[in-house]
């Protein structure tokens, strides 16, 4: 047994720190981003920002001014393209609310047809059936009206707690301005705190979570994109209405694990076979499944592409992901495993390694 240790104690100390680390990570997750978003969104937005920054500070502008002009030109990018979304949402809602009581008018039709479909089906049948029948029923009825109730309570939620968003805005655009303005003087200070020995382990390490978050963020945008784009021809062939709105939703959700597209079209594609409009149900069943499987197929490849990892090791950091830490665990599994693999080719394991067998030595002297 001793053998065995001794044999393979390299790997078992590996796999040890690479268990408690993520362990770390992920206790530290749930207990500090919380508190610190704002300001780590702020940090993220002002590394982003760095190539204009740097185009603005090679035209001679000091890097406050350089800084400033870079924040508009990317928030007035932002707001622009949320001006064409929202329009095109306020368009197609208002079209929406104008055919509300066409919609409650089916809806109650629906409601009728089904009745009547459900007592010609209890003729006959034994009176405790037919009462344990018309239970659950009730029962169905009482679960989506409490489901239904929840909904309008959380988008309740959402309006009141806008102005708390707001200020988290206004504070990430602070935040952002003064971390991109002072982001060389920070990265001196981190310099100077680092061992000059562990300069090259450390400035390797950085530079490739940089450049593999940067492209989980630019694989995501991909794949939200492909998603839309798809959605928004498949419905156009389809000549449903609602196509802008309906295919920027679904790029929006399309991230979300487990659900995704799916709770957009699964309560759609039910509530046209209840109708009778088999021909929109089977359309949006095909183009259902055909999103699913193109983001699904080129998930791995394109995330494996932009953060320079495998596609079968990504595919299991956004399952394992998902299975710990539920919906955050999507990002985090990925951003885990860039930081591990990071670790992995600083050699930190090797070298945290080394200093411990060192120690170890000098304890036993």
């Amino acid at each position: 047994m001793r053998e065995f240790y001794k044999k393979h104690w390299d790997t078992i100390t590996n796999i040890a720190i690479f268990v408690a680390t993520i362990g770390i990570v992920v206790i530290a997750i749930k207990l500090v981003i919380p508190y610190f978003l704002p300001f780590l969104l702020g940090l993220i937005m002002a590394v982003m920002m760095e190539p204009l920054v740097n185009l603005f500070l090679w035209l001679r502008m000091p890097r406050a001014w350089a800084t400033g002009m870079a924040l508009i030109i990317a928030m007035g990018s932002f707001f622009a393209i949320m001006w064409f979304i929202i329009s095109k949402l306020v368009i197609e809602l208002a079209k929406f609310l104008a055919n509300m009581p066409l919609y409650t008018r089916m809806f109650k039709s629906l409601s009728f047809t089904l009745a009547y479909k459900l007592q010609s089906l209890t003729e006959g049948l034994p009176p405790e059936f037919v009462f344990h029948m018309n239970k659950n029923t009730e029962m169905l009825t009482q679960l989506f009206s409490d489901r239904l109730s929840l909904i309008v309570r959380e988008v309740l939620k959402i309006i009141t707690s806008l102005p708390n968003q707001l200020l988290l805005i206004v504070i990430i655009l602070i935040a952002s301005f003064f971390l991109s303005k002072d982001l060389k003087k920070i990265k001196r200070r981190v310099v100077i705190s680092i061992p000059a020995h562990l300069h090259n382990k450390v400035k390797v390490m950085a530079d490739d979570i940089y450049r593999a978050t940067i492209g989980f963020i630019k694989a995501q945008i991909i794949l939200s994109s492909i998603a839309s784009l798809a959605i928004l021809v498949g419905l156009a062939i389809l000549h449903t209405e609602y196509v802008v709105t309906i295919a920027l939703l679904g790029g929006i959700v399309s991230p979300i694990p487990v659900l995704g597209v799916g709770a957009l079209f699964i309560p759609w594609i039910a509530y046209n076979l209840l109708i009778g409009n088999n021909y929109l149900a089977v359309g949006l069943l095909i183009l259902f499944a055909v999103v699913v499987v193109v983001k699904h197929s080129l998930e791995p490849k394109i995330l494996g592409e932009n953060i320079g990892i495998d596609p079968l090791s990504v595919l299991i950091a956004l399952y394992v992901g998902y299975k710990a830490l539920g919906a955050y665990g999507f990002i985090l599994g990925p951003f885990i495993l860039i930081t591990y693999n990071a670790l992995q080719k600083a050699k930190a394991f090797t070298w945290i390694f080394q200093q411990s067998k060192e120690c170890e030595e000098n304890n036993t002297k």
